[in-house]
């Protein structure tokens, strides 16, 4: 487990059980709809904007849909995204982008950003993420700031 997450899910606990927790061994993930950064580096506008909208990696477009997006033949399978800058924080987006089955186990979405209990994983693919932790972080940063003035 990454230090700085295991840390996060201490703070976690603690606040959540009044107790404090010693050993990052003994923490387990709460379910929440949070998700700390992945790395130590900013996302990058430029670089999740071209996630979101490539066919080859992200494939957000393929089932979603956002106004201010270039990319032809945008998807209505997932809710247009247009203002969801607005209405989640970085760490929800980053919750959700990692793995929406922990907030939906009924989800269409692919996990991102975990490798287990996937199905029908090829052999190649298994082991890895379909992005990198970056592009996560990336995707998040153009994400984040998708909002519409408030009304």
């Amino acid at each position: 487990m990454r230090t700085g997450v295991c840390h996060w899910l201490a703070a976690v606990a603690t606040v959540a059980t009044g107790s404090l927790l010693t050993s990052c061994a003994t923490v387990e993930p709460a379910l929440t709809d949070r998700q700390p950064p992945l790395v130590n580096a900013v996302g990058r506008y430029a670089q999740g904007e071209a996630v979101f909208n490539s066919r080859d990696s992200g494939h957000c477009v393929l089932c979603h849909q956002l106004a201010n997006s270039r990319a032809p033949f945008q998807g209505n399978i997932g809710p247009a995204l247009d203002g969801i800058g607005n209405r989640l924080d970085a760490a929800q987006l980053r919750f959700r982008i990692v793995d929406s089955r922990r907030l939906n186990p009924a989800s269409l979405m692919p996990a991102y950003f975990n490798t287990n209990n996937l199905q029908q994983v090829a052999t190649e693919f298994q082991g890895k993420t379909v992005l990198s932790a970056m592009e996560i972080e990336d995707l998040v940063a153009f994400l984040a700031a998708q909002q519409t003035p408030e009304a």
